[in-house]
């Protein structure tokens, strides 16, 4: 019984059950009604069927020399805030160079010592959540202050289309997330398991915490204050944001930073997945947070 309906027998047959004098009725009525409809003038309408313009923009990193470039494409649909729709085409032109050092920053990263990453020796990091909680800090607070700079260029192409497009406040900030979302989803594999951002738009893909971290760079480019989370016992790692939305949230040094997962297309901030929903489970850390690297 589909839907919960119930199921009933009848006794009656043919159309209708027998209603309103059987078939023959039915069949005049029909040609009755597709005659006065066809003697009808209807006013003609202007129907929007959801088309949607194609807008394309390149970026490219500055560069006073003749270097090798690697040229990143991405397109995907952007619905404003007003769900007025566009679709986007943007291709990165980046510098084959700042890219190696981008990818090779990451198996640095993971061949170092704890006295390289600045950790105590005597902390027990065989521990999962001691390792979760101090190893991966230190590795994303490296990555960001490595990435930040290199993203400049990246960040003033978006600015310049925020101008082209005419876009507020608030649909800037659903701009550059729905591109983050939009990438393909794929882990790098690897040492850590993880892209640097120039990496990650070279690549064209990241998993959770690259795609997070590319986000993080870019909104905090924006001035948008933002804070990394992730989990060892989910095996997930999301961003936090701290704007004023309602929805789930952790706090960190007096502030409310609301989930965003940066993996699924269309997700919105403050949205915690539910399979996610233990906000014990989640750490959270301001990477970008000048007291990380005071020592």
């Amino acid at each position: 019984m589909p839907f919960g309906r119930n199921q009933r027998t009848s006794k009656s047959s043919g159309c209708l059950g027998g209603f309103g004098g059987g078939c023959t009725s039915i069949v005049f009525f029909f040609i009755v009604i597709v005659y006065l409809l066809s003697s009808i003038d209807f006013p003609e309408f202007d129907i929007d069927l959801g088309s949607t313009e194609t807008v394309g923009y390149n970026i490219h990193m500055d560069s006073l020399t003749t270097e090798k470039i690697i040229n990143a494409s991405f397109s995907w649909k952007f619905v404003n805030n007003g769900l007025k729709k566009k679709n986007y085409k943007l291709t990165f032109s980046l510098l084959a160079v700042e890219v190696k050092k981008a990818m090779d920053l990451i198996d640095k990263i993971g061949n170092m010592s704890l006295e390289e990453l600045g950790l105590n020796p005597n902390y027990d990091y065989q521990n999962p959540q001691i390792q979760a909680q101090y190893v991966w800090a230190r590795v994303y607070q490296i990555v960001y202050k490595i990435s930040f700079p290199t993203i400049t260029s990246i960040a003033n192409g978006f600015n310049q289309i925020f101008i082209n497009e005419n876009l507020t406040s608030r649909d800037r900030l659903s701009f550059v997330i729905s591109f983050v979302q939009n990438m393909k989803y794929e882990r790098p594999g690897g040492i850590l398991d993880l892209l640097a951002p120039l990496g990650s738009l070279a690549q064209r893909y990241g998993d959770c915490d690259t795609k997070a971290m590319l986000l993080y760079v870019l909104l905090e480019r924006m001035g948008i204050d933002c804070a990394m989370m992730w989990s060892h016992n989910y095996k997930h790692a999301l961003l936090g944001i701290n704007i004023s939305t309602r929805g789930d949230y952790k706090k960190l040094n007096g502030k409310k930073y609301y989930f965003l997962e940066t993996t699924y297309p269309g997700w919105s901030i403050g949205k915690l997945p539910p399979e996610f929903r233990n906000k014990s489970y989640w750490i959270i850390d301001e990477i970008d947070s000048s007291s990380n690297f005071s020592k």
